[in-house]
């Protein structure tokens, strides 16, 4: 052994009987139990469900800007639904529709819904943008458009601000497109909001996110979609509205939807004096007797 290479031999003996082996054992205990910890929490989302890999987009999710919306809404002139389930989607806002009501059209996007929702006296959309899209003003009359009442979401409220609907007011509620696209607190002030908007009775159908499919979880993993799956948009449901599921649908990728209802029944009476009185307001030149009374009043 050369002289150089007997010195290297001699450093690292030394330094080996300069080492507390105590310190030793307790780093070689420390390195043993973060493994077993490492193991364990990987053990425990697999239990729990792959989407947890995920899940962060929950709370931490990025909120879209106006400028966002506006870009992808010029991208989509018509929903993107295979075309027997937008047949469905069409009868149920045909269904719902009464000149006794009003609706909300949460996500107005290219103007595709107003169409379906027509009948409906009054007509809340709501949107990131100030303007009603090209295509809106294209397709009907200026006086059609007087029954329509838009409400422009703030950044300064997260785009969540529907103040500017009446409570105890709406009948109808539909959004297809558009929640998907928010957090999970962005869907729960939606939903509390809502639910002081609807009447007794009133009725809603809403598009949302469901990482239970693999096509929304690719655009959630994207960063496309935010996260939201069919045991979150239900438990949100009920922690913030006293609201009734009707059906929920999940069949088809990234258009699941749930429809729902508030307990109660409609007071056609009273909806009969709110559309008489918006009418006298809104149209001052068009005569409209009043309702009749009840005979027992």
């Amino acid at each position: 052994m050369d002289n150089e290479k007997k010195n290297q031999f001699n450093e690292i003996i030394n330094d080996i009987n300069a080492t507390d082996l105590n310190k030793l054992e307790q780093h070689q205990q420390t390195l043993i139990d973060l493994l077993a910890k490492t193991k364990q929490a990987i053990e425990l989302v697999k239990d729990i469900s792959p989407n947890q890999l995920v899940a962060a987009h929950m709370k931490s999710g990025n909120i879209k800007s106006a400028e966002w919306f506006e870009l992808d809404r010029k991208q989509k002139p018509k929903p993107i639904v295979p075309d027997q389930l937008l047949k469905e989607l069409e009868s149920i806002c045909q269904n719902e529709k009464t000149n006794m009501l009003s609706c909300i059209l949460l996500g107005l996007g290219s103007g595709y819904w107003v169409e379906h929702l027509n009948a409906f006296e009054q007509i809340h959309t709501v949107d990131m943008f100030p303007h009603w899209p090209e295509l809106l003003e294209k397709r009907f009359q200026p006086s059609f458009l007087t029954h329509l009442k838009h409400t422009t979401l703030d950044p300064n409220f997260e785009y969540t601000n529907l103040d500017g609907i009446p409570n105890t007011e709406v009948g109808f509620v539909f959004s297809w497109d558009f929640l998907p696209y928010f957090t999970i607190p962005q869907i729960e002030k939606f939903f509390q909001q809502i639910n002081n908007k609807l009447i007794k009775g009133g009725r809603g159908c809403i598009h949302f996110s469901n990482a239970d499919n693999k096509g929304d979880l690719e655009l959630i993993k994207q960063g496309y979609y935010q996260y939201c799956d069919q045991k979150t948009i239900t438990e949100l449901l009920f922690d913030c509205t006293n609201f009734d599921i009707e059906q929920i649908n999940t069949e088809v990728d990234q258009c699941s939807y749930l429809r729902f209802k508030k307990p109660g029944e409609v007071d056609w009476k009273r909806q009969a004096w709110w559309r008489y009185h918006l009418i006298r307001e809104r149209d001052p030149h068009v005569n409209i007797d009043p309702p009749e009374e009840d005979e027992n009043n």
